[in-house]
């Protein structure tokens, strides 16, 4: 099986990589096929076979950072990439500044071309909406909370919708510090929280 290791063999030369996740028992074949489909070489197709953790994905997470500009990363589906849209925009924005060629074959998705770069623009705002809709609602429950007669003392332990909202939040790429300002909580405990859920 190809290993992010042998990526830079031939490091003046462009790499056109593919890359595959499977779930447990699944067969990595149909998305192997898609991408050789797609002008990728066998040999140049990275497999990431996951074991239930959502965002646990080590082969990928070794492979984007060894990317240079001018290459090009090739899947069957952007989900097999990316494991929320928040994630999409944050890791997708940061492979186009890059100069990264990103392709998602099945869905006629390629960052390279301007209806690429549209979907990549009008996905950033969406994001942004989403960011300002999740902020405002939890500042909206921590204010009726202290209309409450809730303040004061000692933090409590964040509600299970608190840790779904910080959990979005992080995934949007807002910094654990600002996220712990706004649960008036300390940060090591929203990572706690955010590192509890990822592995469930």
């Amino acid at each position: 099986m190809t290993t992010v290791s042998s990526l830079r063999q031939t490091p003046s030369a462009p790499a056109v990589v593919g890359y595959v996740r499977t779930a447990a028992g699944q067969s990595p074949v149909p998305q192997i096929n898609t991408l050789m489909r797609a002008d990728v070489a066998e040999e140049d197709i990275y497999i990431e076979r996951t074991n239930g953790h959502k965002t646990a994905w080590p082969e990928r997470d070794l492979l984007l950072p060894r990317l240079r500009s001018g290459d090009t990363i090739t899947v069957s589906r952007l989900d097999r990439l990316f494991y929320s849209v928040q994630n999409l925009i944050i890791v997708g924005t940061d492979l186009r500044n890059r100069g990264i060629r990103l392709h998602a074959v099945e869905q006629n998705i390629d960052n390279d071309t301007l209806e690429g770069r549209d979907f990549f623009g009008m996905m950033s705002v969406f994001a942004t909406l989403h960011h300002e809709f999740v902020l405002a609602a939890t500042n909206d429950g921590l204010a009726a909370a202290r209309a409450r007669g809730k303040t004061g003392g000692r933090p409590p332990r964040l509600t299970t919708e608190q840790i779904e909202q910080a959990q979005q939040l992080y995934e949007s790429g807002i910094p654990v510090r600002k996220i712990a300002r706004t649960f008036k909580a300390a940060p090591a405990t929203i990572y706690r929280y955010i590192t509890l859920k990822a592995v469930k």
